[in-house]
């Protein structure tokens, strides 16, 4: 039975409010790659290093979704998302005043991701699904993956100003005031899904039985080894194609505004498939975004004039984040909105560990070969092998 369309304007604000608490979070771990130089330079680490604490954090991101997501469950998505604030706000402030390399890798590798871990898509959704319908759903998964495009496009310029301006220690600090807007956000987010979860069954159901459900379905296997393919791509947008960009002979503020043409192209993509998850079958959609990126990561790599390199990078931009929509609705749909937080979070970990293999490879190919060809051309093989998976496999069903 399809679920009641909640009045329009709760939509609205649900929506606004969760795109807002999702691009915060996510525009802290998506611009690692702009603070990576500031970091080596001011803390007189190696780009080695800097990189294993970046791909570090990835993986921390990973390994507490799931575990917020099953705390969102047994405790409430408000205890969860208070506890992503105050990690975050530590990591910050620890990150600043630190020149230890330990206490940075503390930091930045483990606090400040595992705070955004507890505001991830999956806590998120699974607030708002109960409210919604499910076209209501697909429309808003779009815009709230949207933020992180959001939050690219405005964070970006904005950081590598402050960073130019006034340093790493002031831009750090000044990053914890949006932190702090986060509370009144978060306390209107599960006051209105609060209600609307009481009338989703409340079995108890042990993490181990929620994971022998999901491996046991072939749909989730191959849509997790697509988002395992996609964290390894993400990654190394996020990390190193600032960096890559610079290589190409790119002056620093017009590759900061290249990662701004991307995130317009992350905003439109994500929109776009929310929207597109409305009529057509959720793994086509992933299949045809995966295997596009093959196409788009090939022609960046070619020697093209700075117009045309900028437009390859918003058709990435397009496949982006725009698999999140998808992804989540999929797993959605097949284990209902009480086992989304926490399934989606465990796909989210596979993510995460794709990303940090190429957080890590991509600042080891730099230095062993001096170029990133060689991890460009490991992302191709494996955005065809995720395309491939997808694109095979047969309409999902609830299970």
């Amino acid at each position: 039975m399809a679920k009641q369309k909640c009045p329009g304007t709760t939509f609205v604000l649900c929506t606004l409010c969760g795109t807002f608490l999702y691009a915060i979070c996510a525009g802290f771990r998506d611009n690692f790659g702009i603070m990576l130089p500031a970091i080596v330079a001011e803390r007189g680490l190696s780009y080695a290093t800097v990189s294993f604490i970046i791909a570090l954090g990835q993986l921390f991101f990973g390994l507490m979704q799931p575990v917020f997501g099953f705390l969102s469950v047994r405790k409430s998505p408000r205890f969860v998302l208070f506890s992503g604030i105050f990690l975050m706000l530590a990591g910050l402030a620890t990150s600043a005043v630190t020149h230890s390399a330990t206490l940075l890798t503390i930091a930045m590798g483990i606090l400040l991701p595992s705070g955004t871990a507890a505001a991830s898509f999956g806590i998120i959704m699974s607030c708002l699904l109960p409210v919604f319908s499910d076209r209501q759903a697909h429309t808003a998964s779009g815009f709230i993956a949207a933020g992180i495009g959001l939050s690219i496009c405005l964070l970006a310029p904005l950081l590598q100003y402050s960073l130019a301006s006034r340093g790493l220690v002031t831009t750090l600090f000044l990053l914890s005031t949006p932190i702090i807007l986060l509370v009144p956000v978060a306390i209107f987010l599960t006051h209105v899904g609060k209600a609307a979860m009481k009338v989703v069954e409340s079995t108890r159901e042990s993490f181990a039985d929620m994971l022998r459900l999901a491996a046991a379905s072939p749909a989730y296997r191959r849509v997790s080894f697509g988002f395992f393919t996609c964290g390894f791509h993400m990654a190394l947008i996020q990390t190193h194609l600032f960096s890559q960009l610079t290589a190409f002979g790119i002056p620093d503020r017009l590759a900061s505004w290249g990662l701004s043409v991307y995130g317009l192209g992350v905003i439109a993509g994500s929109i776009s498939s929310g929207m597109a998850c409305r009529y057509f079958p959720m793994e086509r959609i992933l299949g045809c975004l995966y295997s596009s990126r093959c196409l788009w990561v090939a022609l960046m790599l070619l020697p093209l004039p700075y117009w045309a390199l900028f437009a390859v990078i918003f058709c990435l931009g397009l496949t982006g984040v725009a698999t999140v929509a998808p992804t989540s609705n999929l797993i959605g749909t097949l284990f209902g909105p009480r086992r989304l937080a926490t399934l989606f979070g465990f796909t989210y970990l596979l993510h995460q560990l794709g990303a940090f293999c190429s957080a890590w490879s991509g600042g080891l190919c730099l230095r062993y070969t001096g170029d990133y060809s060689g991890i460009w051309y490991a992302d191709i093989a494996l955005c065809f092998l995720a395309g491939a998976a997808c694109l095979t496999l047969r309409r999902a069903r609830k299970i």
